[in-house]
């Protein structure tokens, strides 16, 4: 079944994600970073940002399938700065 995250992993470095408040104003964020973590690491500093600016962080599940767990063991994380 198709799901809005399915083509993250084909996002690179500077690609361009356009988003659309609910006035209709479209804002991009600019890929910077694309990193992959596994299902034990502590990924809670990708909630903090100090340096003033607006961010947009993507995570999505990747790697293998398990069966028996019924889903991926990784996480992928998509870091965003706005434009």
């Amino acid at each position: 079944i198709p799901a809005v995250f399915d083509n993250l992993h084909n996002l690179k470095k500077d690609d361009k994600i356009y988003l659309q408040d609910e006035k209709g104003s479209t804002i991009t964020f600019v890929v910077r970073e694309i990193k992959t973590y596994g299902q034990n690491e502590d990924v809670s500093s990708i909630f903090i940002s100090n340096d003033g600016k607006a961010h947009l962080n993507l995570i999505t599940c990747t790697g293998v399938w398990d069966d028996v767990l019924k889903g991926r063991l990784n996480r992928l994380i998509i870091f965003t700065d706005k434009e």
